[in-house]
């Protein structure tokens, strides 16, 4: 009995080996870039050295955040991503989602100019309408992002930064907030820096919630889009005929801006039946599906979606199920 108990005491001391080898303790004085840090949110914005200081200290460096990183799902084929997101229970959960919160999906149409269907598709597309959130503590993403990888570091450096100010500030608590293996925060997936810019208190209570207030969340998932040049009544996709599709094919979108002037596409026998478009220049959209290829006009719309999350993909799930829940509460 005794070498027994011996036997499982071992395992479960290696067992909490095994998990915490990934993470271990961040001490501030070691890297530069959290002085530096901590003595300009001291002397820039009267923050607190010994509160910082003790913040930082609780940080954790966990690898297995960098492995997340290194695995984005923006990376599958498009008929596999699409997947994830537009499922029977994700168009039925949202349609629900728009109809409990329709006063204040409307008054975000209403104030920012973008349709209800794709801010409840974006929530849904982030958290599943608030349901998962992220199990990582933010301190730790993106103290591990800001020290351990050097492809983006400046960038999560800067996220950092301002996660410890909106901790100043007293709106995050930074010891228990928990988000994603990047380091966005609450219902809508904010950035700190997103957070900071572009969150709005849209239920009227004096606070700026994306983690309790859907309504907060909601208007400011608005406030984003609007703020990064979001056109009303403008379109975002159009399909395309396999003929045209192949035409449009030579010109294919690497980026996330506008590239292809209408007139180019016209002169090359691409019909566009789109009529609302008051601009000159579009997208084309490679979409791999399972065997063979896809292509789609993307307009100034789609872009901005890709503001959110700089993935072509990613802008296409969200507009596929904006479509699909719309049509849901429509009756189709």
């Amino acid at each position: 009995m005794k070498f027994v108990r011996w036997i499982q005491c071992a395992a479960v001391g290696l067992g909490l080996l095994v998990s915490t080898a990934s993470a271990h303790a961040v001490e501030v004085d070691a890297y530069p870039e959290l002085v530096s840090m901590v003595e300009q949110l001291v002397s820039e914005k009267g923050l607190d050295r010994e509160r910082l200081n003790f913040w930082l200290t609780d940080a954790r460096i966990d690898q297995d955040i960098i492995q997340a990183m290194q695995r984005p799902a923006e990376r599958l084929p498009w008929h596999r991503y699409r997947l994830r997101f537009l499922t029977r229970s994700s168009i039925r959960n949202g349609g629900k989602f728009l109809a409990r919160y329709s006063d204040v999906f409307r008054q975000a149409e209403t104030r920012f100019g973008i349709p209800a269907e794709i801010l409840v598709a974006i929530i849904g597309v982030e958290t599943r309408y608030g349901k998962a959130t992220g199990r990582h503590r933010v301190l730790d993403s993106l103290t591990t992002l800001a020290l351990e990888y050097p492809r983006r570091s400046s960038f999560f450096v800067a996220e950092l930064k301002e996660f410890l100010r909106l901790s100043g500030d007293g709106i995050l608590n930074p010891l228990e907030t928990k988000g994603s293996y990047a380091g966005a925060v609450g219902i809508p997936q904010f950035m700190p820096s997103s957070y900071r810019h572009y969150a709005v208190d849209f239920d009227g209570d004096g606070r700026r919630d994306l983690i309790g207030s859907e309504a907060d969340a909601i208007g400011s998932v608005a406030h984003y889009l609007n703020a990064h040049g979001w056109q009303a009544a403008e379109p975002v996709v159009e399909r395309l005929a396999k003929s045209d599709g192949a035409r449009a094919g030579n010109y294919t979108t690497r980026g996330f801006e506008v590239d292809i002037s209408l007139e180019t596409l016209q002169q090359d026998g691409v019909r566009l039946t789109e009529k609302k478009f008051t601009g000159r220049k579009v997208g084309i959209i490679r979409l791999e599906q399972d065997g063979h290829e896809e292509f789609r006009v993307a307009y100034p719309n789609f872009f901005v979606l890709t503001r959110y999350n700089r993935s072509q993909v990613y802008a296409m799930a969200v507009f596929e199920l904006a479509e699909q829940i719309a049509k849901r509460n429509d009756g189709g």
